[in-house]
């Protein structure tokens, strides 16, 4: 079992880390700080005897050789808390924060009641087609969640702070975690990072694998097609606001594309509730554009393009929009969320 005993714990679940074939390292009592080089590399003089041959950091320092664990967590070091170094070990660890209190939450989370980055995660898997595979899993003193998976072999991912979605962060190549049974101080007092599912490392979802691989998104050649406001006879405002959606999916970020594709059929779908727009006429304007997308390289499935707008009119239905609501400026765009 991953839980650590309580006679020398620290030392027993960095053992017990690098079992697992994951590289350890000690962090500073207390914090979520690397013990060791207790310098950065523009200040390395070269007096730590492992940088007698230039620096060497943290990550470099992370092993799984038992010798060496126990000397970091020696009698005189026993808090030393426990680094996991992701890279080397093989990991892509998905960290679900939880908001801090008075935080205002973005659109369109609030919109949809979402206050966790766990609902946010389950909402981009599910927008998607995706599904959040069962896998290790530590809670996190703050409340959230850390999902240990398997990187794929021979990528390199590197770490992400909320480019996937709200609270949701990813620690790769280049990045470390805070790991079980660590304790560090909160503003609430001393807390641990706990295992709540130990189990071995999924492989990282297909939904994971997509919005963190730019390469698998090539940039689009073409401009979707233009919606002619008298030829659909609709309002100029409906048809710009058609064209203007269509134009964001066709221009969306390397790894956003279908959570752009969800928010631009959330928007439209509000307009088709509201009367102003045929669905059919916005259902078009979307496929086209994402049929762009995934002629650049998306590798998306029309199936998957499908079931995202159809989710997005869904959604958009619960708050319709009418040719009257075209002033109103006080709608805020979803995309800020991510």
């Amino acid at each position: 079992m991953y839980p650590a005993p309580q006679t020398r714990p620290m030392l027993a679940g960095a053992l017990a880390a690098a079992a697992r074939g994951w590289h350890v390292f000690p962090l500073l009592p207390n914090t979520k700080r690397p013990a060791r080089p207790d310098h950065r590399a523009a200040d390395c003089n070269r007096t730590d005897p492992r940088c007698r041959n230039g620096h060497i950091g943290w990550d470099a320092r992370a092993t799984t050789n038992t010798d060496r664990i126990k000397r970091a967590w020696a009698n005189d070091a026993p808090t030393y808390g426990l680094g996991i170094a992701t890279g080397p070990s093989g990991l892509v660890v998905v960290d679900l924060d939880t908001a801090k209190p008075d935080t205002v939450i973005p659109e369109p989370w609030n919109r949809f009641g979402i206050t966790t980055g766990a609902e946010v995660l389950d909402h981009i898997a599910g927008a998607r087609g995706g599904t959040i595979t069962p896998t290790f899993t530590v809670r996190t003193p703050s409340g959230g969640t850390h999902l240990y998976y398997q990187a794929p072999e021979g990528a390199r991912f590197g770490n992400t702070a909320g480019t996937i979605g709200w609270l949701v962060d990813t620690r790769a190549q280049g990045g470390y975690v805070v790991a079980p049974p660590t304790i560090i101080a909160t503003s609430t007092g001393a807390s641990c990072y706990a295992v709540v599912e130990d189990r071995p490392p999924a492989p990282l979802p297909l939904f994971l694998l997509d919005l963190l691989s730019p390469q698998r998104h090539a940039a689009p050649t073409m401009a979707p097609k233009r919606l002619d406001a008298s030829a659909e006879r609709v309002p100029a405002y409906v048809a710009a606001a058609v064209n203007g959606e269509a134009r964001k999916v066709t221009e969306a970020m390397p790894g956003q594309h279908n959570h752009t594709l969800f928010c631009a059929a959330v928007a439209l779908g509000q307009l088709v509730a509201g009367g102003a727009l045929a669905e059919a006429t916005a259902y078009d304007a979307l496929a086209d554009a994402a049929h762009v997308l995934m002629t650049g390289g998306c590798n998306c499935t029309p199936g998957e393009v499908d079931s995202t707008i159809r989710s997005g009119f869904a959604t958009g239905a619960r708050n319709p929009r009418t040719p009257h609501s075209q002033r109103d400026n006080s709608r805020t765009d979803p995309r800020k969320a991510a």
